[in-house]
């Protein structure tokens, strides 16, 4: 086992207030769970004038599992940049790091190592609350691969942001600004990207219900992505502009799907028209970019050679003194 994985495992797994935080996780989330519910279940009744104890319940699933899909990928751009801003730069802060350069793991194994603790403590925050997946999969909103899409989409978000918090740390000088700048990355790839799609599709594309160029801007967006991966393969896709009986909290991501793919053409869409999952083209450039920051990190990580000199030859006693 990793060595710094082992000891950043205990220090985050054994710390004096991880059962509380834990714990209060739940309740947080299973509070939200239960307002997802009640919301979904009160818009069903109230659309479709049901009666009765079972009355809504299928609908009340789907709201759960978007509700809950958005409220956790949400947590992962609030949550990981700060486990992982401070990995590198606090090693560095309390004068420790060289401690580890000189060691025998690599520079590449003490990054995969404050990967993977950062990685694995958030595991387990989800972990912890995937048995409240499990009431929508009880009322037959969803079905089982949702939940596994679901799930692999969060754990590809969380290893691409704590990749560039990691990255971060390796080039910060101090506490502060390794925790504000993996901060503003996180805010750049959940929200700023809502602002690029904007501006490609309001100023480079002529008309909006124009489908003939693809929403590159859409790639980077991980709320996107992950509806991109959950509707697929699109068998059930409205149009941008149509109105669904039963809005659900992933709705705006959805119609953003549905532009990608024409569904706004003529007869709602062309034969053929198909363009490539957006979930595969996010998971290639998350993929580069994970790539690119632990090799970063790792070459900043590595101990500093010494400079090429010539030594200094020691002068010989005089015999005469």
């Amino acid at each position: 086992m990793n060595p710094v994985l082992a000891r950043e495992a205990r220090q985050r797994f054994r710390g004096r207030w991880s059962w509380l935080v834990i714990t209060g996780w739940v309740i947080a989330v299973g509070l939200l769970t239960y307002l997802f519910y009640f919301a979904g279940r009160n818009i069903s009744i109230d659309i479709f004038s049901l009666r009765g104890p079972l009355s809504g319940l299928n609908q009340a699933g789907q709201w759960v599992f978007d509700g809950m899909s958005l409220v956790l990928l949400t947590a992962v751009g609030f949550m990981v940049p700060g486990l992982t801003a401070l990995s590198v730069v606090g090693e560095r802060q309390r004068q420790t790091l060289h401690l580890l350069q000189i060691t025998q793991v690599t520079p590449l194994g003490i990054v995969m190592g404050k990967l993977f603790s950062s990685v694995g403590y958030f595991l387990l925050l989800i972990l912890a609350v995937v048995p409240l997946l499990g009431i929508p999969l009880a009322f037959g909103a969803i079905g089982l691969v949702d939940v596994l899409v679901v799930m692999a989409m969060l754990v590809l978000v969380v290893a691409m942001l704590a990749s560039v918090s990691i990255w971060v740390s390796a080039r910060a000088k101090s506490n502060r600004a390794a925790v504000a700048l993996s901060y503003l990355l996180a805010v750049a790839i959940f929200f700023g990207s809502f602002v690029l799609m904007g501006v490609e599709a309001l100023v480079i594309r002529d008309d909006v219900e124009d489908d003939s160029r693809e929403l590159v801007s859409t790639w980077i967006n991980p709320y996107v992505a992950m509806a991109d991966a959950v509707y697929f393969p699109y068998d059930d896709l409205e149009g941008f502009f149509d109105t669904p009986e039963i809005p659900t909290p992933m709705f705006p991501f959805k119609a953003l799907v549905s532009l990608r793919q024409g569904e706004d053409l003529p007869d709602g869409g062309l034969p053929g028209f198909r363009r490539i999952p957006g979930w595969i083209a996010t998971t290639l450039i998350y993929g580069l970019v994970i790539a690119l920051c632990l090799w970063r990190a790792a070459r900043l990580v590595t101990a500093p050679r010494p400079l090429p000199g010539r030594r200094k030859r020691a002068r010989a006693p005089d015999a005469s003194r």
